[in-house]
């Protein structure tokens, strides 16, 4: 991945959790056959020995090559009808039965054009190849197909159908490549690309159909939703792009204020909207959304990716060193952030309502059952006087905490790090160039979080249908789809890593993202509730304390040997998964 590469993974270690891996531009001739095959152009005809019957080929003909074949067919028939358009007959003729089976074959170049086929012929086979194009798009894997209509639609039908030439313009082999996962548009992957229409779908429906006439809260809020996805990729290279053309100061300035702006941003605008609405039903998904962060960071990025690069490379090391700095910054910020939680069970006078004794009234005689107990935060001595300067303690400790393990992973003992590089096995590329520049990516940076503060916002006004579904506990929700979805980027890259051989890199991505939340994105809260009094009061109910610190205990265990294999992260996903049905089984919480 070159120089850049190394740019990047520096910035990775704690809390610098905005990277990516094409920040930089590798040569080209360095990259592997594999991946320049995606980036090959239709008009070269190269040796090929394998197999042309394949199963992406098949699959090609019935989602592709049967109807643009027909459409090709019916033109050549119109064509054969206007009598002048005969010589452009054949040729649909000919391209009717090359684009049912297109693999192996080439078309040739040749001289003019005439009115008649650009009047008749052309606009029709325009749309089919627009549409092909399009869909072929959209599913990546067969951007071979895309490629193949596209260069048909902007050169091969504007051509005449006779004089041929020797030089080919259309050859292609396979209609399906897996490795285009990989494909990049100016530096940005191929999904984020296909991806960003839904932030515009998004925003549409959300503040256009009002009335919820063309589509339902629940549509609005998973389009709007899936927006955070691409959104938070744009946000990610941006940050990576200025910090990796930056010194040590700019990229943490850089990184502390942008880093955690996807989930801040939705965390903010849920906070308002409920404060406005007078629902505390909002606040308690905020938590949960924070809890479910932590522990997907802590339990679930780092176990999916033992498990697929456990089952590629068998047994895979990490440098035990740095994942002992994580772990211990990991053990600062829960304790530092569930301290008040605890501080609140310690100290606070538990209080039950709707209780009733054995004989079904209320009488003071016989057992009673309690449905709703809790802790009693309403006394001005414990909660003022004691609870909220802790609160601000810690919500200062942990922010220095932060700086100073930026000052020693990055400044004071960078040397521990170098350990990754060595066992990842990563080789430099002198000359490497970032693919956007400062103000580029600065603008990018400041239009995707204007874009995700209007998603956020369709998505906490929207979101209450969904909180209202009988079955489902508030803090499954919170806890799943409105703490993991920002991290799709990040979880993929994770694996990639993964599958490169360099889990120590997959571990620092769970890592720092956890480190984030606890030192960063609650301090801030906490900050802004104290100028703005949204309620939110940095207290969780047991379910959170417990499952955060158990995961905490269990991640450092897992962690002392320096070694994974894909046993060890199906133990961390198999935990994860059980909180999860905890969560998915809880009773709603209170305000719900």
């Amino acid at each position: 991945w070159g120089e850049g590469f190394v740019i990047v993974f520096t910035e990775i270690v704690f809390g610098f959790r905005k990277w990516k891996s094409h920040v930089t531009e590798r040569p080209f001739e360095d990259r592997s056959d594999v991946v320049k095959e995606l980036y090959s152009e239709l008009n070269v005809i190269k040796p090929h020995t394998g197999h042309l019957i394949t199963c992406g080929n098949v699959v090609y003909v019935l989602l592709f090559g049967w109807w643009v074949s027909l459409a090709y067919l019916l033109v050549s028939i119109l064509m054969f009808i206007t009598i002048i358009g005969v010589p452009y007959g054949k040729m649909c003729w000919k391209l009717s039965w090359y684009f049912l089976w297109p693999f192996g074959k080439s078309i040739q170049e040749h001289r003019v054009s005439t009115y008649v086929w650009l009047l008749l012929g052309y606009p029709l086979l325009a749309v089919v190849h627009s549409l092909a194009c399009l869909i072929s798009w959209l599913l990546v894997f067969t951007i071979p197909v895309a490629k193949m209509n596209a260069r048909t639609l902007a050169s091969i039908l504007l051509m005449p159908p006779e004089n041929l030439s020797t030089r080919a313009l259309l050859c292609s082999y396979h209609a399906v490549n897996w490795y285009y996962y990989k494909y990049t548009v100016d530096g940005i992957n191929v999904f984020a690309v296909n991806l960003l229409p839904l932030v515009i779908v998004s925003l549409v429906i959300g503040y256009v159909d009002k009335g919820n006439q063309f589509a339902s809260s629940e549509v609005k809020f998973a389009t709007a939703v899936g927006s955070i996805i691409p959104l938070s990729y744009y946000i990610g290279m941006g940050i990576a792009s200025i910090s990796a053309q930056s010194n040590f100061a700019v990229g943490a300035v850089v990184n502390a204020t942008f880093g955690s702006i996807t989930e801040m941003t939705f965390y903010i605008t849920a906070l308002l909207r409920g404060h406005r609405a007078g629902n505390a039903c909002l606040q308690e998904i905020v938590k949960s959304a924070l809890t479910g962060t932590l522990l997907g960071c802590i339990l679930f990025i780092p176990g999916i990716c033992m498990i697929i690069g456990g089952l590629r490379h068998r047994e895979q090391r990490f440098n035990s060193r740095s994942a002992g700095v994580s772990s211990a910054l990991l053990f600062i910020s829960v304790g530092g952030v569930f301290a008040p939680t605890l501080f609140s069970k310690a100290y606070g006078n538990l209080v039950c309502d709707n209780c009733t004794n054995s004989t079904g009234d209320n009488t003071t005689s016989g057992s009673f059952a309690c449905r709703n107990c809790h802790y009693d935060l309403n006394n001005y001595t414990l909660f003022h006087s004691h609870i909220q300067p802790l609160v601000y303690t810690v919500s200062f400790l942990l922010p220095v905490a932060y700086i100073i393990g930026l000052i020693f992973t990055l400044k004071t003992h960078s040397h521990i790090y170098d350990i990754h590089v060595g066992e990842g096995h990563v080789t430099g590329h002198h000359g490497a160039v970032v693919h956007w520049s400062r103000w580029r990516a600065l603008a990018i940076l400041i239009i995707a979080t204007l874009l995700m503060s209007a998603c956020a916002d369709v998505t906490t006004e929207h979101i209450q249908p969904i909180l209202s579904q009988p079955n489902i506990s508030q803090y499954f929700i919170g806890v799943t789809v409105l703490a993991m979805v920002p991290e799709i980027p990040e979880i993929v890259n994770g694996i990639q890593f993964a599958l490169q051989n360099n889990i120590s890199l997959s571990l620092e991505v769970g890592s720092c993202i956890a480190v984030q939340v606890c030192m960063l994105q609650i301090p801030l809260l906490v900050l802004f509730n104290a100028f703005y009094d949204v309620g939110f009061v940095l207290i969780f109910c047991d379910l959170h304390l417990w499952a955060s610190i158990f995961s905490v205990v269990l991640v450092n265990y897992i962690f002392m040997d320096g070694k994974s294999d894909y046993f060890q992260g199906t133990a961390l996903v198999v935990v994860y998964l059980i909180l999860l049905a905890s969560y998915f089984f809880a009773p709603s919480p209170a305000g719900c």
